[in-house]
């Protein structure tokens, strides 16, 4: 349930993201890490590229929560566990693989 719910919420954060994200570095919403903030152009493309992958890893969340909540009967405490070890797991992609194109962006 909570692999699905989180994949739901991360959908709806990336939706956003792609319908109204920053025009300008801020401190307040976006794809904000220190080398997004370097310049104007890293900053629109993590913005784009960040909300990308997270709509593919939402939309993975939903699948595999859905598939999770149709065959999996919760009888301890360690499932909940292995839902909230995999949602930190699932959203790592999103800043390893973001980071390794701005890092590509910049050498160029």
């Amino acid at each position: 349930m909570l692999v699905f719910i989180t994949g739901l919420g991360t959908l709806i954060a990336s939706l956003i993201l792609k319908s109204a994200s920053p025009q300008n570095v801020n401190r307040v919403y976006g794809y904000r890490t220190k080398r997004s903030k370097k310049n104007q152009n890293l900053w629109d493309f993590a913005q784009k590229y960040s909300a990308k992958v997270l709509t593919r890893t939402a939309v993975l969340n939903i699948v595999i929560g859905l598939i999770l909540m149709i065959f999996v009967k919760y009888v301890n405490e360690y499932y909940l566990f292995f839902e909230l070890g995999w949602v930190v797991v699932s959203i790592l992609p999103v800043f390893l693989l973001t980071e390794r194109k701005l890092m590509e962006m910049e050498q160029c």
